[in-house]
């Protein structure tokens, strides 16, 4: 048997129920869990391999405490705690010691992958900084190729040298530490039987070299992936170190996601892909179509469950704008169009007028958003304490929280009136309610990124080929191929390329 794999994975061809079948293989073999790594950079990928196995050999998630993220794993491997973790205040105290504006735009959860985030003001030198030891660059050959004519040398070399300072005299960790000190003090991490490496394509120079160190303690190591998916060059990392990982290679070959039209469409995108390995596999059996539409205004999703897929946080933004005016609920960036505690306050309302009842959780969820102040108060002064004395268990009319809970609104008032909801947000909810959307559910359609959107997937796809100067006239071709391939490979059934009248564009 050979001890290193790579797996190459290519959309919907069940990677994590392979990795899983390994994980099982282990334990029939009488390894214990806690033998068994599962690595990634990016928590979804952990909390999924995590869920799966635990349903599949009934276990709890503490008995494989080697599922996770990098960063997680390199902060229990030192002994950090929560404490130690650079926040906000600290960075803001840190970047006013310079008389920099440092807010803390690189703070990550250590549950987090390390994708930077936009960095503005002080925070961009501390994105050169972090970002040149993702890479395992020298500092002036990051701070060199940022080519931001708004940045010090002399600044940056002294917000690296006072930031090792800050950090040594509170005993402070920054996010990208919880590696490169694993790295540095090279710490090889438990002794294992299995490490599972997945998403092993969007990992940096730097995780790389740590998962190194944790493969020397491994009988035997799996490096999954997909080099046609590795959308994070920006980011530092480094395809050809996933692709270069071990020669004994083997491609999952049957996609249970993608149908024959989507299939080809995708692929036929994939080979414009210069630096890739070859894989062939086959697409599923289920019909699904392909089409392209002329722009925004000639998509429809009245029906079925839909993902728009844009390039830029600026065109979600423009979508958003135009599913709104358009009457549409939908989510974005995590957050649906319509606040939750809104709809509920709304269905809640009304409730109480057509004279059904409430339980007491649903009360008081209702009144923290009722108006206890002014011409538009909804609630006597006091009433919100007034529920602590009503019985959990009990259901309650209009009549009852008038007479026993402090509710002075009429009952006949609208529910946008009593709510006191704006003009314009009251009329979009309408427009809603109009199309028979239920603003309590689970939006039908969903707006991100191409970036963000990888390792979902949907029925309706309907990707935007809208695109930026910086992006259609790239010295790195290779990086919208491999976004647009994965755009176009999270549809299920339908997927619809929707042309655009701007200046630049991916061209299909």
């Amino acid at each position: 048997m050979e001890r290193r794999m790579l797996l190459l994975g290519p959309p919907g061809c069940g990677k994590t129920y392979r990795l899983i079948a390994e994980v099982e293989k282990e334990l029939a073999r009488g390894t214990r869990p806690d033998q068994i790594a599962v690595v990634s950079f990016t928590r979804k990928a952990i909390e999924e391999a995590l869920t799966r196995a635990c349903e599949r050999f009934k276990l709890e998630p503490k008995d494989f405490p080697y599922f996770k993220t990098l960063h997680a794993l390199g902060m229990r491997m030192l002994g950090i705690l929560p404490s130690q973790i650079m926040s906000r205040s600290d960075w803001k105290d840190f970047g006013g010691s310079l008389g920099l504006d440092i807010n803390g735009a690189n703070v990550h959860s250590a549950k987090d992958g390390m994708i930077l985030a936009p960095s503005v003001g002080g925070d961009k030198y501390v994105s050169i900084l972090e970002r040149s030891i993702m890479r395992c660059l020298p500092l002036d050959v990051e701070f060199s190729e940022a080519s931001d004519w708004s940045l010090s040398w002399p600044m940056l070399k002294k917000v690296e040298q006072e930031l090792g300072f800050y950090k040594m005299t509170y005993n402070k960790f920054s996010f990208i530490d919880m590696i490169n000190e694993v790295v540095v003090q090279q710490l090889q991490g438990p002794r294992l039987k299995l490490l599972v490496v997945d998403e092993a394509q969007d990992l940096t120079p730097l995780q790389w070299k740590m998962v190194e160190l944790l493969a020397e303690n491994a009988e035997r190591v799996i490096f999954a992936g997909d080099d046609d998916q590795a959308i994070h060059r920006w980011a530092g990392v480094n395809v050809k170190l996933f692709m270069e990982s071990s020669k004994n290679t083997e491609v999952l070959s049957q996609s249970y996601r993608l149908p024959p039209a989507i299939h080809r469409a995708s692929v036929s995108i994939s080979k414009r892909i210069k630096t890739r390995l070859d894989k062939e596999f086959y697409p599923a059996s289920h019909e699904g179509k392909v089409s392209m539409v002329l722009g925004p205004r000639h998509l429809d999703l009245g029906v079925g469950k839909w993902l728009v897929l844009s390039r830029t946080n600026s065109y979600v933004q423009d979508w958003a704008k135009r599913l709104r005016q358009d009457g549409y609920m939908f989510k974005v960036y995590g957050k649906n169009s319509v606040e939750p505690s809104t709809a509920f306050g709304i269905k809640n309302w009304r409730a109480l007028q057509e004279g059904r009842a409430l339980s007491l959780s649903a009360v008081k969820a209702l009144y923290e958003i009722l108006p206890k102040q002014g011409d538009a108060a909804a609630l006597k002064r006091g009433a919100s304490k007034l529920l602590e004395g009503l019985d959990p268990a009990a259901m309650y009319v209009y009549d009852d929280l008038v007479f026993s809970a402090g509710l002075k609104a009429d009952r006949g008032t609208d529910a946008f009136k009593v709510l006191n909801i704006g003009s314009d947000e009251a009329e979009y909810i309408r427009s809603l309610e109009r199309r028979g959307e239920d603003i309590t559910g689970e939006p039908r359609i969903k707006v991100s990124t191409g970036h963000a959107s990888k390792g979902g997937e949907e029925d309706n796809v309907a990707v935007d080929l809208s695109s930026t100067k910086a992006c259609a006239n790239t010295n790195y071709p290779d990086d919208e191929h491999r976004l647009m391939y994965v755009c176009s490979s999270r549809a299920k059934q339908n997927l619809v390329f929707v042309h655009t009248d701007k200046d630049y564009r991916y061209v299909i």
